[in-house]
């Protein structure tokens, strides 16, 4: 009877599972390996995904830069297209106001060449009724302003001023002291002595002869001997070899009769 009640008891345990826990010990050791191993798989991903973010993070940061450099260069396009368009604005401004001036200067030019022919013609004339100087310097100055203003590589400004310009050589005549050198129409070479434009003398090189233009009639009037001093000095003065001083000289009157006149000297 009791051995009997042994194997009940034994065929009890193995039945209700009493007597496999070396089973189970076994299982727990193949799930925490199996946990192990998918643990490490989640952190190996874990990091492969934290590395992806943070690729994909410096991609944002680069495109963010690179959006707000785009940002500032069309701030600083719309900027200069700005400026550009009201520059663009002043010269097509500009443009119309050059174009009104070429219309301007070509009407002129219809009028200013006229002129300084004209003037040219009286510059002309007034030489020739003038004190017969610098005859051959005043005649190629005039030459050399009637070929220029055929010149087409000559500006009329450039042509205006430079007949401009001969009429003020022409004004300083008439209030300045002049002495030079130059051959007569008889060829004899001779001194001559300017005072302005009120009196032209004529002396010999030697200073033993001297003449003044007479105006009435166009021709050399001998002066007296007692007079060359007077002349002379005079001549130094132009020369600058003499200090300026209160001259006394022979002067042609209207009625052609010979007066002696004080002239200063500046």
């Amino acid at each position: 009877m009791e051995m009997s009640w042994q194997k009940t008891v034994a065929a009890f345990l193995v039945t209700s599972g009493l007597i496999t826990l070396p089973y189970f010990a076994n299982a727990n050791k193949d799930n925490l390996s199996t946990a192990r191993s998918e643990t490490s798989n989640v952190i190996q991903q874990g990091a492969q995904s934290q590395k992806k973010v943070d690729q994909l993070d410096d991609e944002y940061q680069g495109l963010l830069q690179d959006f707000r450099t785009t940002n500032g260069e069309i701030d600083q396009l719309t900027l200069y297209n700005k400026q550009m368009s009201a520059i663009v604005k002043n010269q097509q401004a500009e443009i119309k106001k050059i174009d009104q001036q070429i219309r301007d200067i070509e009407f002129t030019e219809q009028g200013i060449l006229p002129l300084m022919s004209q003037m040219l013609d009286s510059l002309e004339q007034f030489n020739q009724l003038d004190l017969p100087f610098l005859q051959k310097e005043r005649a190629t100055r005039l030459a050399k302003l009637r070929e220029l203003m055929v010149r087409a590589d000559i500006t009329i400004s450039e042509k205006y001023r430079r007949v401009l310009e001969a009429f003020q050589i022409e004004v300083e005549y008439g209030r300045t002291l002049e002495t030079y050198r130059e051959k007569a129409d008889d060829n004899i070479v001779y001194d001559f002595l300017r005072i302005g434009r009120t009196a032209l003398y004529r002396l010999t090189l030697s200073a033993d002869h001297a003449w003044i233009w007479n105006k009435a009639s166009s021709q050399w009037t001998a002066l007296d001997s007692s007079l060359l001093r007077d002349v002379r000095k005079a001549q130094d003065v132009a020369r600058q070899t003499a200090a300026p001083e209160l001259l006394t000289l022979p002067l042609i009157s209207p009625h052609d009769s010979l007066r002696v006149s004080k002239e200063g000297e500046q």
